[in-house]
């Protein structure tokens, strides 16, 4: 694997928009426009570009993979991905073309660009408050630093204030301590880029849940909806649970109590299905969120309506629901 590239950019906020301004001013970013597209996906590593720790340079994913004689990239693991879920589920068909699968589109491989430092710490300040004061504390909390635009603070700066400083912005002791300790992992090396990039989905995890405020699920969540991390799936989302009840023909109108924990199916039935979409679960995980706040009956309508012309009139209420109950995976 070659060494990821650094192309300099000028020191924005992190925002993709902003950086996405910077390296076009230098005749980088058309480059990138054309030629990440081509860009084969690393199955095992980060698919989207990276902001450094200093937010003044671009860290690109690599331009070769593990996988040297692959042909998926960035341009068609989306379209490779959604053909393999439906030849498990075809009944997912008009959900996946009512639903298009924004983390995982071309051009936003290609091109988008992540603070990873700055995509965690606004995490934390989310952590059990509302939409409306995790923005208000965000934006009084990079008002902190003073710096140009509203531009996120690095690691370096945001040690360089104590805990009663961060908590004038709103947050509370526990979550000023958590964004300490975060940077403190940024500066030691331990969420460095060359992690972050090419480390292994299991490393990666592993190195975030060590951080005081990232459990296991956060960080599921941050290498799938932020490092596009294109296999990662994860047993203890109640969405996830729920959409692949939905899709194996359950009853999802009742919770199912398993030792105190309110759950639609167990942990162990969730990997043995997920398994078999390998190596796109990222993406099947994704259309399993829409499928949680969707009915049974529009995902298998189209299959029922395939099956129509053999349905006697007379059929009893009972034959349709184990005819529904089938569409689910066997």
């Amino acid at each position: 694997m070659k060494a990821s590239k650094i192309t300099k950019a000028a020191s924005t906020k992190g925002k993709t928009a902003a950086l996405k301004s910077a390296e076009k001013s230098s005749g980088v970013f058309g480059k990138l426009e054309k030629e990440e597209k081509e860009r084969p996906v690393d199955f095992s590593g980060t698919n989207i570009h990276l902001l450094s720790e200093d937010g003044k340079a671009v860290v690109h994913p690599p331009s070769e993979t593990q996988h040297q004689t692959s042909t998926t990239t960035a341009e068609n693991v989306l379209e490779k991905a959604i053909a393999h879920i439906l030849s498990i589920a075809p009944q997912l068909e008009t959900l996946i073309k009512a639903h298009p699968c924004a983390p995982y589109q071309p051009t936003s491989l290609a091109s988008d660009i992540l603070d990873p430092f700055a995509s965690l710490c606004s995490g934390i300040i989310s952590q059990q408050v509302s939409g409306a004061a995790a923005a208000t504390i965000k934006a009084r909390f990079i008002q902190l630093f003073n710096l140009t635009g509203s531009k996120f603070p690095t690691p370096t700066q945001v040690l360089e204030k104590d805990i009663p400083t961060l908590r004038t912005a709103g947050l509370s002791q526990r979550k000023a301590e958590y964004i300490t300790s975060l940077a403190e992992a940024f500066i030691a090396g331990d969420l460095s880029q060359e992690i972050l990039m090419k480390g292994s989905d299991d490393e990666v995890k592993e190195r975030l849940v060590k951080v005081r405020g990232i459990g296991e699920w956060s960080a599921e969540m941050f290498l799938l909806f932020h490092l596009r991390r294109v296999d990662v799936f994860s047993v203890g989302d109640l969405g996830i649970q729920r959409g692949m009840a939905v899709l194996m023909g359950r009853d999802v109108a009742r919770l199912k109590n398993a030792k105190g924990k309110w759950k639609y199916m167990s942990e162990k039935e969730m990997r043995e299905i997920a398994e078999r979409f390998r190596p796109y679960r990222s993406i099947f995980m994704w259309y399993m969120w829409k499928l949680s706040d969707t009915q049974v009956e529009s995902m298998t309508v189209a299959s029922k309506a395939k099956k129509a012309t053999t349905v006697k009139k007379g059929r009893k209420k009972k034959d349709e629901e184990e005819s529904a109950s089938e569409e689910g995976i066997e």
